[in-house]
């Protein structure tokens, strides 16, 4: 990984005292302590399908050789004018290493690996799971992956990300079985009611859910801690359970049964690691904001990743400066995803109208923004990346 705090430097003395030119990182950089000279873009390389970029690769090579995802990470690079490119690596939710636990993942060329069949159906499978020594398969592949790209291409930002506790837990219970599991278990502790809890104790085990949370706390660890061994930078490094949110569950649920854990995976890496908890809208935000404790509870996803949107797809106009106003307010990089489907179906005017209307409120506010591209789904002309991208440098400027 690039040395950031040699980059930082630079991106503020050529802001300070507008010495040269910024490159992509350092613009990137520079938005999260102030405002560089422009809004910079960010793409993340996996939310385009391989076989968009190159009719020779598709998902099951991706997942079989480092080499197809290296390839794939160039051509990216070199295809797209964005400030900011992540994630270059097409191997879908088998780099958490849950598939060397013995989550079966259905691989075929046309579509992202998705889990089919769980190792946990009964409080003994617990038990079987190991914590691994080292890492193997594809936890293995995806290091070695990140390592391989961050040394073909400098220029890049590639903090590792992986699952945490909660996000663990759905990839080895089941999507199905695990909210079952949770609701059980808060249904119980939450009752004094000796015939009720009875009648839970028939309908399953209420110790389910904390013995597969405790697993996955122990996972998480061990998966961070395997990654430093392996010579991977934990700078920058973000802990996802994106599926401990609405709709599947509320806030209260997520802060009583689900945030202790991760706080102790959080803690073990001395507090370093970026939480990612998506809010679905600014008034959500500014709740945990300015009722829950700081610490941990202030760790947020400062973006509109879930906000409700348009039926073209993009989040409602009306949340737009409320969220910019509070990212000022607590001096935060506010990143602005625009949905793959609207970039699919929308013309270049009504691209350019988006991105100017977004760009013009975020600059007369003065908040810092970044614009990056979710999923861009099958169907997409991909010279339409390139159009928004030039069209945020024309409207984006500070």
């Amino acid at each position: 990984m690039p040395n950031l705090i040699i980059t930082i430097l630079k991106a503020l003395i050529k802001g300070k005292f507008g010495i040269g030119k910024l490159s992509g990182l350092e613009r990137y950089m520079l938005a999260q302590f102030s405002l560089p000279d422009r809004i910079p873009t960010m793409l993340a390389a996996t939310n385009i399908e391989p076989f968009m970029l190159d009719p020779r690769y598709n998902w099951k090579l991706t997942v079989e050789r480092i080499e197809a995802n290296l390839e794939l990470a160039d051509l990216v690079c070199k295809r797209f004018d964005c400030d900011m490119i992540m994630v270059p690596i097409w191997q879908g939710l088998m780099i958490m290493g849950v598939s060397e636990l013995g989550t079966e993942f259905k691989i075929s060329e046309e579509r992202v690996p998705y889990s089919v069949g769980y190792p946990i159906q009964s409080k003994e499978d617990i038990q079987k799971i190991k914590l691994p020594e080292e890492a193997t398969g594809h936890l293995k592949m995806y290091f070695d992956t990140l390592l391989e790209v961050q040394e073909r291409h400098p220029e890049l930002i590639l903090p590792i990300t992986l699952d945490g506790p909660w996000d663990l837990a759905m990839l080895l219970r089941g999507d199905d079985k695990l909210p079952l599991d949770m609701r059980l278990h808060k249904d119980y502790v939450e009752t004094d009611d000796p015939i009720k809890k009875e009648k839970i104790r028939k309908r399953g085990d209420p110790d389910m859910y904390p013995a597969i949370m405790e697993l996955t706390t122990q996972v998480a660890i061990r998966m961070y801690d395997l990654a430093s061994k392996y010579g991977v930078s934990l700078l920058g490094a973000s802990l996802t359970d994106q599926y401990a949110a609405s709709p599947i569950m509320g806030r209260e649920d997520y802060v009583k049964y689900v945030l202790p854990y991760i706080e102790r995976v959080w803690r073990h890496q001395k507090k370093k690691l970026m939480i990612v908890y998506p809010c679905n809208s600014p008034m959500v935000m500014r709740k945990i904001l300015e009722t829950e404790p700081a610490g941990l509870n202030h760790q947020i996803m400062w973006s509109n990743y879930i906000f409700p949107t348009t039926p073209e797809g993009i989040s409602l106009p009306e949340y737009d400066h409320p969220a910019f106003e509070l990212a000022k307010e607590y001096k935060k990089n506010f990143i602005y995803m625009i949905h793959g489907k609207f970039l699919r179906d929308a013309i270049e005017k009504e691209i350019e109208a988006l991105v100017k209307r977004v760009c013009t409120l975020a600059t007369k506010m003065r908040t810092s923004l970044t614009i990056a591209l979710t999923a861009v789904p099958p169907g997409t002309d991909l010279e339409k990346l390139n159009y928004l991208f030039k069209r945020v440098q024309e409207y984006g400027k500070y």
